[in-house]
């Protein structure tokens, strides 16, 4: 369930370009996350264009382009569930993005021309977000956009949930307490959202 803010200078993008970087986003976000490429995948995968004045956007204290690499100033910021990637997918897609507003603007194989385009990766906690009325959790999210049950990709999620939830028991935190799985990540406890 990817959700990208794509911050940059305004005319930067041609709306065409928007429409183009967006489906790449879109797929490679998917593919990344392990989500299926369906309506519904696609349904909760969303991709936001905000456009900055150029005057409103300084990098080393200067709103010109003085250090400012070839492609021009880009900050994706990227929201995905807790526990939903670890450190080898938030670098491939931190990679993915990169790439992709690389080859939309035409940048692809220009020395240094990524080093404008910066991507924060949030992980918003689970329970801390929810459509239709409902909270919503990583594991629950996944039953919803197909997602297999024995994914490999879902190894690190229940290992990561299966140790926060050791240490907050643990340490006496109280049921109900943000950050614990909604939906239990064992396949024999699996329920709807």
């Amino acid at each position: 369930m990817p959700m990208l803010t794509v911050d940059c200078v305004k005319g930067a993008l041609t709306r065409e370009q928007k429409g183009q970087l967006a489906e790449e986003l879109t797929h490679v976000m998917l593919e990344i996350e392990g989500g299926q490429d369906t309506p519904f995948g696609r349904s909760i995968s969303w991709v936001r264009f905000k456009e900055i004045e150029k005057e409103d956007w300084f990098i080393g204290g200067k709103s010109d382009d003085t250090y400012v690499a070839e492609v021009g100033k880009f900050l994706v910021e990227l929201n995905v569930p807790e526990g939903s990637m670890n450190q080898e997918r938030k670098s491939l897609a931190t990679r993915a993005i990169t790439d992709a507003i690389l080859k939309t603007t035409g940048s692809e194989g220009i020395k240094g021309a990524g080093y404008s385009i910066w991507v924060q990766i949030f992980e918003w906690p689970e329970g801390h977000l929810g459509a239709n009325g409902n909270t919503a959790s990583l594991f629950g999210i996944a039953q919803l956009a197909g997602v297999p049950d024995d994914t490999p990709l879902f190894e690190f999620s229940r290992a990561y949930f299966d140790a926060k939830q050791r240490l907050l028991d643990g340490n006496g935190f109280p049921e109900g307490t943000a950050g614990r799985a909604l939906v239990p990540y064992r396949e024999a406890e699996r329920q709807p959202s």
